[in-house]
């Protein structure tokens, strides 16, 4: 039990002042009613002398009301706003981890599916073979002479001759006051007005005699003006119509000798089989093979031994190009990453060799029709042990008719499988070493 303090101190009938440890309190009333104030609130009794009976209403402070709902509120607002940012944070982190793994899935399927991913149009080599004729040129039409706007006109000029000769209607109005503030007489002043009004009448009067003498004068010298400025413009409109036509004599010359370089490169593309000529079917065949769309990079040499076969010296890519983890998404959406299996690894890398090598055989038939045989050299750059030198070592080599590619089903095959079937050869160990073909 602690110490306890309570004193009353009454300060008139009916009136007390309570002093405790928890503060002071204020006591109305006697007996049968009495009123209790404090920092509490407001505490009311009402009893029956005697009875023992008695009835008590208790009012807290609005204050410590206020303040502790004010309290509890700012505290609920706190815990909804961390509440907020953490489910969001929690949303961007699942969203961050959605986009990665969507990224990485899209890198995988277009290394897995090189082969799918091929041209599927026939090539249209009668719109690039056939004769276009001679070539027209553009005619040039020149733009339109546009005069210049005249800045002036008859009335302008008449106002702006009049406003530089009006100088002596402020004069006469100046002294036609100063006369009036003078004498300060109704006739002194009255007859100030009547020369006023003569010497307005005969200003008028003069300044349309210089309006008439000086405006034809003015009109001619802004005529002159006009028709010197109009005859500058038409020179170098003249100029930059000479100008614009050597551009344009020149640009179709160019486009003309572009033209006749096409036509020719046509004509022995259409006759190179005929005449046995290889090499506009090895230019066609590098621009389109330059023009795949691959998600690696594609560096090749071509070879025609004749117009119906061909030999391609491609460098293989790296195992770099297979990713070492691969990504999933948990159960609750978030991106785990684990190393991927070696053997996993390996038969993408296998697939991605493979594959690109069917796609450019399939690119070579597509557009070259007159090749009927193929032979592909895959190449890698290794230091020969013996003499401490780079050189080009062969990992991969392939040789296909057409008759037999055609055969192949190449939406469903797997590149490895059909590369292996073809008798194709790939040197390659587990882990992935490039390694050079056994002869």
């Amino acid at each position: 039990m602690g110490f306890r303090f309570r004193k009353s101190v009454k300060i008139a009938p009916g009136v007390k002042i309570n002093l405790s440890k928890s503060g002071g309190s204020l006591s109305l009333g006697g007996r049968g009613a009495t009123v209790n104030i404090s920092s509490r609130g407001v505490r009311s009794t009402y009893s029956i002398p005697g009875t023992g009976i008695s009835y008590v209403t208790q009012t807290s402070s609005g204050r410590n009301t206020r303040s502790s709902s004010s309290q509890s509120s700012n505290r609920s607002a706190y815990k909804e706003l961390l509440r907020q940012q953490k489910e969001e944070e929690k949303q961007r982190l699942l969203q961050e981890a959605e986009e990665g793994y969507k990224l990485f899935q899209e890198k995988i399927d277009s290394l897995a599916n090189i082969l799918k991913n091929r041209e599927r149009q026939l090539f249209d080599w009668e719109s690039l073979t056939a004769p276009r004729g001679e070539y027209q040129p553009e005619i040039y039409e020149p733009p339109g002479f546009t005069e210049p706007e005249k800045t002036f006109s008859k009335e302008t000029l008449r106002q702006e001759i009049r406003g530089r000769n009006s100088r002596f209607y402020i004069t006469y109005f100046l002294i036609g006051l100063g006369f009036i503030l003078l004498f300060q007489s109704f006739w002194a002043s009255l007859l100030v007005l009547v020369l006023a009004a003569a010497s307005y009448a005969f200003e008028r009067s003069r300044l349309d005699k210089l309006c008439d003498q000086h405006l034809q004068a003015r009109l001619k010298e802004e005529n002159d003006k006009f028709n010197c400025s109009k005859q500058r413009a038409y020179k170098d409109y003249l100029a930059k119509i000479e100008l614009e036509k050597t551009e344009h004599q020149n640009a179709q010359e160019e486009r003309k000798q572009i033209w006749n370089s096409e036509e020719q490169y046509r004509g022995r593309l259409r006759n190179a089989v005929n005449s046995q000529d290889p090499e506009p079917l090895a230019e066609l065949l590098e621009v389109e093979l330059s023009n795949e769309d691959l998600p690696i990079p594609l560096v090749f040499d071509i070879e025609f031994l004749n117009v119906s076969s061909v030999c391609i010296f491609m460098e293989l890519p790296e195992l770099d190009v297979v990713p070492e983890e691969k990504m999933s998404l948990t159960k609750t959406g978030k991106l785990s990453s684990r190393k991927m299996a070696q053997k996993d690894r390996f038969k993408l890398y296998s697939d991605i060799c493979t594959g690109l090598t069917l796609r450019l055989i399939h690119e070579t038939f597509r557009v070259i029709h007159s090749v009927n045989t193929v032979e592909l050299h895959g190449l890698t750059e290794q230091v020969n042990p013996a003499n401490g030198h780079p050189e080009n070592i062969t990992s991969l080599h392939i040789k296909i008719s057409k008759q037999d590619f055609e055969q192949l089903n190449l939406d469903s095959l797997d590149p490895t499988s059909a590369f292996t079937s073809l008798n194709g050869k790939f040197a390659c160990s587990k882990k992935g070493k490039l390694l050079p073909l056994k002869a």
